[in-house]
């Protein structure tokens, strides 16, 4: 952080949540389908999985907020190069070393035969673009566009009055009009990639990292924020359910409850974080554990969750189906977080885990 400024602790604690509900939305994404649509348990599924939606958009509020927390008093010129140093650094080597790991990985899997793995270097560098390499790790590929993006904010919002009192409804206008050509003029190939369907949010985000003491001192308002944080989250989950049984609202009513759901959680958690630094400092402890873990149980679960489901197969209607699914939850849960607190003792693991 910058000099004078106090480390915001309850990020590590957001950030556990976060991390919390990807582990949710991959360790329940079979269920979803394997089982038999309409079921008790394909629904309960179905419901779990769509409220753990808010982990991709809350790490790209957090990203914002501490960004514009970082940088807001002391932005120039030798600030903006020390910043992209760190993203290669720290972000871009990362990605690299576990596309390239999940490229190999996942030709090896299916059959547990290192003869059925070839390394095509151009295949593997048209396929880092959008993160093909594996499912999750598009996540870097829209994370690096706000990076891109950020120095250019960053040096209007400072310099540029207007712009910082209006840039949130203007980023908001932005991703409305990006959701409008996607959906009715002409679709983008990786929309949920794209840093226009989440331009609002973080400049939210970045609206919040700059005056954080102010909203931190605003948490009175975290009922009606939570209350309709949940509401929005319940309603996206059931229109979800509803469009399996041919009732469908549109994207729109999907759009506008999703990210409602994702701003109302960021805030709430934020503020629960800071209570639980004050009246549960143990399990404030162990959350910021594995909130500073995150990164590194980002690239490491899918390895495991996919060794996992091709060692136990069993038909989804069955209780063995139910079990299995329970168990993959609990190793995803707990095995990638030993082995980063296990590895970060390793001087090079930022080479691995980022920082």
């Amino acid at each position: 952080m910058a000099a004078g400024k106090p480390r915001i602790k309850e990020l590590e604690i957001v950030r556990a949540f976060a991390i919390m509900a990807v582990l949710m939305i991959h360790s329940t994404s079979e269920a979803t389908v394997d089982i038999p649509l309409g079921s008790r348990s394909q629904v309960i599924y179905l419901v779990i999985n769509k409220l753990s939606n808010f982990a991709v958009p809350v790490f790209v509020i957090l990203s914002a907020v501490v960004l514009f927390y970082r940088y807001s008093d002391s932005w120039n010129l030798r600030e903006m190069l020390a910043f992209y140093r760190k993203r290669i650094q720290y972000i871009v080597i990362p990605y690299l070393l576990w596309s390239f790991f999940y490229y190999v990985y996942n030709q090896w899997l299916p059959n547990k035969d290192w003869s059925q793995v070839t390394i095509d270097w151009l295949k593997f560098a048209d396929a880092l673009r959008w993160a093909e390499t594996s499912y999750h790790l598009y996540f870097i590929i829209l994370i690096l566009q706000f990076y891109l993006l950020f120095p250019l904010l960053m040096t209007v919002v400072k310099y540029w009055k207007w712009f910082r009192r209006n840039w949130v409804w203007i980023a908001f206008v932005f991703q409305t009009a990006f959701y409008i050509y996607h959906y009715w003029i002409h679709s983008f190939d990786h929309p949920a990639t794209l840093f226009g369907t989440y331009m609002g949010l973080f400049a939210a985000g970045g609206v919040i990292g700059m005056n954080y003491e102010r909203f931190r001192n605003a948490s009175k308002h975290i009922w009606w924020v939570l209350g309709s944080g949940i509401l929005s989250g319940y309603t996206f989950a059931l229109l979800f359910v509803l469009r399996q049984n041919d009732i469908d609202f549109g994207p729109p009513a999907m759009e506008f409850f999703f990210n409602v759901y994702a701003m109302a959680m960021a805030a709430s958690l934020l503020w629960i974080g800071v209570r639980l630094l004050e009246d549960l400092p143990r399990l404030a402890s162990l959350l910021m554990s594995m909130g500073a873990a995150s990164f590194g149980i980002y690239f490491i679960h899918p390895a495991l969750l996919s060794y996992w489901r091709y060692q136990f197969v069993f038909p989804g209607e069955s209780a063995a189906y139910q079990w299995s699914t329970l168990g993959a939850a609990a190793m995803t849960f707990t095995v990638p977080w030993l082995i980063v607190v296990i590895l970060k003792k390793w001087k090079g693991s930022s080479i691995l885990f980022g920082k």
